[in-house]
């Protein structure tokens, strides 16, 4: 009887509070975004933003929490029904961003934007925000150790690098290079990394970890 795998759990998070601001027809929009792993804190968050924006008209807001959002919840905060809190929602649903928290704060530029301009203006706040953000993938990754002679590790440094792969190496007798790989594609990097040392590479399987990456922007 085969042994099942259990599903790697991995999700896209921020790194970091992070804040930009949009202007559109004389209205600012203050989209501030901060992680968080609970309701709790993204209540805080927000209690936050609203004391440091307490002279702004609007700040709305936006969070989902669990590595599929399963938890989701939005706030027009006195905005027209539907054109914010619900348009900054579906934003982070549609880049499947979670653990995060969103405040859009508002500051009226005596132009009325309508309905439309409105639901624009906050997604875009929010999705220009996001794309800027730095951010973090949290996943589970396979300790492979790899130890080599000091004359290989140059050209297995590289490939390691070559296949962006997190690794820390330590140096005594031999080098040993401590690589997170993601558990399918175990075998193959073992295989290669046997491949380039002709078989003089000693590599062992060590514990699955869960991990937090920072992804490139």
């Amino acid at each position: 009887m085969c042994e099942s795998i259990s599903p790697i759990v991995e999700f896209t998070s921020v790194a970091k509070e992070f804040r930009h601001e949009y202007v559109v027809e004389k209205s600012r929009f203050i989209t501030t975004i901060c992680p968080c792993s609970t309701e709790e804190e993204a209540q805080a968050f927000i209690s936050r933003i609203n004391k440091e924006f307490w002279d702004a008209r609007h700040n709305c807001t936006a969070f989902a929490l669990g590595p599929k959002q399963e938890q989701q919840r939005s706030s027009d905060n006195g905005e027209p029904s539907g054109t914010a809190g619900k348009p900054m929602l579906e934003v982070l649903k549609k880049t499947g961003i979670t653990n995060v928290v969103v405040v859009v704060t508002r500051y009226f530029g005596g132009i009325k934007l309508g309905t439309g301009g409105l639901i624009r203006a906050y997604s875009h706040s929010v999705a220009e925000t996001l794309r800027l953000a730095p951010k973090e993938l949290h996943t589970t990754r396979t300790q492979l150790q790899a130890t080599i002679d000091y004359s290989m590790y140059g050209a297995i440094e590289r490939y390691v690098q070559d296949q962006k792969l997190h690794y820390e190496a330590s140096f005594g007798e031999h080098v040993d290079i401590t690589i997170l790989v993601p558990p399918t594609d175990v075998e193959r990097i073992q295989k290669e990394l046997q491949d380039m040392s002709h078989g003089a590479a000693t590599c062992t399987i060590l514990d699955s970890i869960e991990v937090v990456l920072p992804l490139e922007q």
